[in-house]
Order: structure tokens, then sequence, then C-alpha cells
């Protein structure tokens, strides 16, 4: 469904000229007009009331937030964008980040949700700009609605989880723009007192997390290294890939169409990324799809360049994490194309 409403939308955008630069606009210009709205509402009566500007600042506090979080799962999970495996058009530059979530429309979901608190009449007009926002994303190739739809919806939870400091904020706008208004009342109890014990837990387990988890990465990355720095030592590949490695197209294994066990791909790498526990990420691109190969310390490569066609084979996987295909680990490599026909070879060692 999503696939097909993204296909469509595309197929207009590209039928001309002019659709193709009206989806490239609405890719981000309804973004700027967002952005402008929150100006507006800061600067003109209706809404420059401490309380209000409040609500604008949590928008813009929001947006940050929101974006910290894609950075985050996007190490966590990987969702190719609909150019990389649908058969459309990209209207905008090709960047292979993971699609999901969209960071546009996390800001776009944040500065919105601040409008509506701040100032209904603008809020609303800031929706359709939304709309809009999605469907220029959506249109040129880079986003799928589901994207659209959760970013919008991060990034409005960012502002509604940041509301309970609207008070602390007014009170501080109230004292840098003295004559604005009366900023919302002060409770009798702080937040931080009234809300203690659950903000002690809460720090707690961050603090168990983010400790335990950067010990864990140090510790696996120097071993990893070690293992990595050890192995390039004898890092050599065979001049061809042997002959159960059979010679499939790359877009065969990413459709997840392929039986094969043992597989060798030809492609152009389009990606080198040195991970945190000492592997290589290579990605490989080939006729709209793309398979991620991995260079581990116990098969150790030299990794191949940005740019170059590879001829590479390895073990087929399904990563279900990132949602990708893979051969897991790399065997080897050679430049150009060294494989044999399509067809060939068993693809096991049987």
């Amino acid at each position: 469904m999503e696939a097909h409403l993204v296909e469509a939308l595309n197929r207009w955008f590209v039928a001309g000229a002019l659709r193709a630069d009206l989806a490239r606009v609405l890719a981000i210009a309804p973004l700027a007009a967002i952005g402008v709205l929150i100006v507006v509402a800061w600067a003109t009566p209706d809404s420059d009331a401490p309380e209000h500007r409040a609500e604008l600042v949590l928008g813009v506090l929001g947006a940050v937030g929101g974006l910290l979080l894609n950075l985050a799962v996007g190490h966590l999970y990987y969702r190719a964008r609909p150019f990389l495996v649908l058969n459309v058009h990209p209207l905008l530059p090709e960047a292979v980040d993971s699609s999901l979530f969209s960071d546009h429309l996390a800001v776009a979901g944040a500065g919105i949700t601040a409008l509506l608190l701040a100032r209904p009449r603008l809020g609303w007009t800031a929706v359709g700009l939304g709309i809009l926002l999605a469907l220029g994303r959506i249109g040129a190739g880079v986003q799928y609605p589901s994207d659209c739809l959760l970013g919008a919806a991060i990034g409005a939870e960012a502002v509604l989880v940041l509301l309970p400091l609207r008070g602390p904020v007014s009170r501080a706008l109230a004292a840098a723009y003295p004559g604005s208004g009366e900023p919302e009342p002060k409770p009798e109890h702080a937040f931080v007192h009234r809300h203690r014990l659950a903000i002690s837990l809460v720090v707690a387990l961050i603090l168990f997390v983010v400790g335990y988890g950067l010990r864990a990465l140090q510790d696996r990355g120097w071993r990893e290294a070690a293992l990595r720095a050890q192995g390039m030592l004898n890092a050599n590949s065979a001049p061809a890939p042997p002959a159960e490695f059979a010679t499939i197209p790359i877009e065969t294994i990413a459709a997840g169409k392929s039986p094969a066990t043992y597989a060798t791909v030809v492609g152009d790498v389009t990606q080198v990324s040195h991970e945190l526990d000492g592997d290589y990420h290579i990605r490989v691109q080939g006729h709209g799809a793309f398979l991620v190969l991995e260079i581990q310390p116990e098969f150790p490569l030299v990794p191949p360049h940005v740019g170059q066609e590879i001829t590479a084979w390895g073990v087929v996987r399904h990563d279900g994490l990132h949602n990708w295909w893979e051969l897991h680990p790399l065997i080897g490599w050679q430049p150009g194309n060294v494989a044999g026909p399509q067809g060939t070879g068993s693809g096991s060692t049987d």
C-alpha cells in the first residue's frame, strides 16, 4: 500500500519539469514557512505573552529533541529510502541514510504543536503546511507516508513531554522581557520537588543504561580492533570467488528471493563505514537495490573505496534489526567484474 502510494505520487510529480520543481519546493519550503509562523506568533500581540512564548520555546526544544532521537534511531534501525528499493525517480539529493523517521516532519510536528498551543489560528495553518511538506517528501521519492506520520507524531510528543517546563520558561521570559505580561503562576512546590521520586528513578535508569552501554562498546571495540590489527597483517583475498558461490543479481538478494547460502555479487560501492565494534559495513548498489557487506575481524580484508565497482562473495543473511540483506561475513572481494555468468555456482557446499 505504502509503496504504491509513493510510486503513484512520484509518477505524477516527474511527469513534467514544473511538477518536479513543485515537489522539490514542497519538500522543504513548508518547513521554512512554519518557522516564519513561529516568528510571527512570537512578535504579534495575540501570542506574545510569556506563557505563549514559553510554548514556542518548547516547540524549538522539542524539534531539537526529535532530531537527536532521529540520529539515535538511525543507528539502531535502517529502512532503505524509497528511491533505493522502489521504481521511483528521486527529485532530491540521494542521501542513503535511514528513511525512518522523517526529521523534516519531526521538526514540523514540534512547530505545529507549539503553534496550536500558543496561537491556534496559526497552528491550523501550520497543519496544512505540514501536510504539503509530507506530500513533497513522499512525491520526491525520499520518504514513505509512515516515515512522515511517525516523524510528525514524535515531534508533537516531544513538545508535550516538555510541557511541564512551560511555567519556569514563562517566568524566565517575563523577567527577560518586562512588561510583556504575566507568566504562568508558580505552583506551591517546584516541579522537581513534586516529582522527585520519578525523576530520581528515571535519572538512575538512564545513567545505568548509558554507563553499561559505553563500557560494553568500549570493551568490544578494543577487542575487535586488536583482532583486526593482528589479522590485517595477513589480510588477503582470493583472485576470484570459489565455484560454490553462485553469481546472483543484487536486486534478487535484496528482495529476499535468493535461496542460495553462498553468493557472489557485482556492484558499485556507495558507502564504507567503520563501526564501533570494529566491523566494516560496505554498501554496494546495483540496479535500484543494495546489499551490505560486512568485514569481520575473523575474516580480515582491506575494505574497498567508495566509487569502485567490485565483485564480492560471502554468506547471505538477513539483518532483522536493520531490515536489510547482507553478505555476512564477507569472504573476499576483487575490483571490477570477475564473477562467473549469472546462474553459475551451486550456492551451497552440498
